[in-house]
């Protein structure tokens, strides 16, 4: 059996440790030896699949956000994340090749990991990407811009594309490696679980997709029902820092909708105003499952939890965070299944946005139009064929060496 390692280095939510995990754990069922290298480690006390596993704090840039506040390609992404100093990123890749290397890993799972990738490449490991389609960029060279709300210049993109790459160079020479001919060549994989469909890809529809469908996982969490009332059901998973929260609390307690909301960490002040008899504030993660097939609107920040409910033909108000919840908003906003606030909506923008959504019927019609679409697709099926697609690779010779050069994915 095959010792596996999931990196997961970049991005923040729940939806991260929660796919990888289910991932994982149907990996060991099967005998397979699991590591998890998370980028945030409280979340997996919430995750009870996860217990028994090998469990190490990823390396992380301590200058990570502070230099690129605006991304406009994934070379911006990593010039944000530690990727702008070459001696900041030799060490990380340092890190990552100890952590790896001692705990003698036969693959390399990365989910938003790109460090990981590099360090697994000049080890000679076997490596697969797990994750959407803002995750894994496309292997063009320079990476493309995934802005579509506004023009990039293309010398923006090759500048900070050739910039990133140069950081990797130093770092793969002080480590005795050949250098790269392009940046997109660290994101060679002995294969890609692109975990979305075409029409929800952060980058659109790609010439080389391998779309496997998204790492739905709403079968975990704690049982709840949804209360009784004459009112629309309405979910909502939302952070706490949210600046236009108190606006949604407040919209919500003044109406007779059907509510069930986590949000994390929430104070008592706010929670005592949103729950009542037909409102339920929980206090940890929640089986959604059910809970979706009866829900009417969904208010939360994108996502993976977006990708999952639209296959249930739910709609959605989406309050993006960062940019690929954004990009999916768009995407969402496109098939006329969703709408979005950005962060300067102020509190008369909620109140108009939730009530439209739940009173128009437009964007259900739309949401169930996609689903209906795929309604085919089974998250256990798309989770068996992973599984076996992995353990066809761990079964078989390297086709990336730690000197390889090459055009190979």
């Amino acid at each position: 059996m095959a010792r596996i390692a999931f990196a997961w280095e970049l991005g923040g939510s729940y939806g991260h440790a929660l796919a990888s995990a289910a991932l994982a754990h149907s990996l060991a069922t099967r005998g397979h030896q699991i590591a998890l290298a998370f980028r945030e480690l409280h979340q997996l006390a919430l995750i009870p699949e996860a217990r028994g596993f090998d469990v190490f704090q990823a390396p992380r840039s301590t200058n990570e956000g502070v230099l690129r506040p605006r991304p406009d390609s994934y070379a911006d992404i990593l010039l944000g994340s530690g990727y702008a100093d070459a001696g900041e990123l030799t060490s990380l890749v340092g890190a990552w090749r100890s952590l790896l290397g001692e705990w003698k890993a036969d693959l390399v799972v990365a989910d938003f990991a790109p460090t990981a990738l590099a360090a697994a490449r000049l080890l000679g490991i076997r490596r697969v990407t797990y994750g959407n389609g803002f995750f894994t960029p496309p292997r063009l060279d320079p990476l493309p811009a995934f802005r579509h709300d506004e023009p990039v210049a293309g010398e923006r993109v090759l500048a900070t594309d050739r910039a990133a790459l140069a950081s990797v160079n130093a770092a793969f020479a002080a480590f005795g490696a050949p250098a790269l001919s392009s940046l997109s060549q660290m994101f060679e994989t002995d294969d890609d679980f692109l975990c979305t469909f075409p029409e929800l890809d952060h980058y659109g529809s790609r010439p080389e997709s391998g779309y496997w469908g998204p790492r739905l996982r709403f079968d975990q969490g704690a049982e709840c029902e949804w209360p009784e009332g004459p009112g629309k059901h309405v979910f909502v998973y939302l952070q706490r820092n949210l600046p236009q929260l108190d606006a949604v609390i407040d919209w919500l307690a003044g109406t007779p909708h059907r509510v069930i909301a986590f949000i994390p960490d929430l104070d008592d002040a706010r929670s005592r105003k949103l729950a009542a008899r037909h409102r339920v504030v929980a206090e940890k993660p929640l089986k959604l499952e059910r809970l979706l097939k009866r829900c009417d609107l969904l208010v939360c920040h994108g996502g993976e939890i977006s990708a999952g409910a639209v296959m249930y033909g739910v709609p959605q108000l989406l309050f993006p965070t960062h940019y690929e919840q954004y990009l999916l908003a768009r995407r969402l906003e496109l098939l006329g299944a969703a709408g979005w606030i950005g962060p300067a909506g102020d509190a008369a923008v909620v109140t108009q946005a939730l009530a439209r959504f739940t009173a128009e019927p437009a964007f259900a019609t739309a949401a169930r139009a996609f689903a209906k679409r795929y309604a085919g697709y089974s998250p256990q099926e798309q989770r068996r064929r992973v599984v076996a697609r992995i353990e066809q690779i761990v079964g078989s010779a390297p086709i990336l060496s730690p000197t390889s050069t090459g055009s190979t994915k």
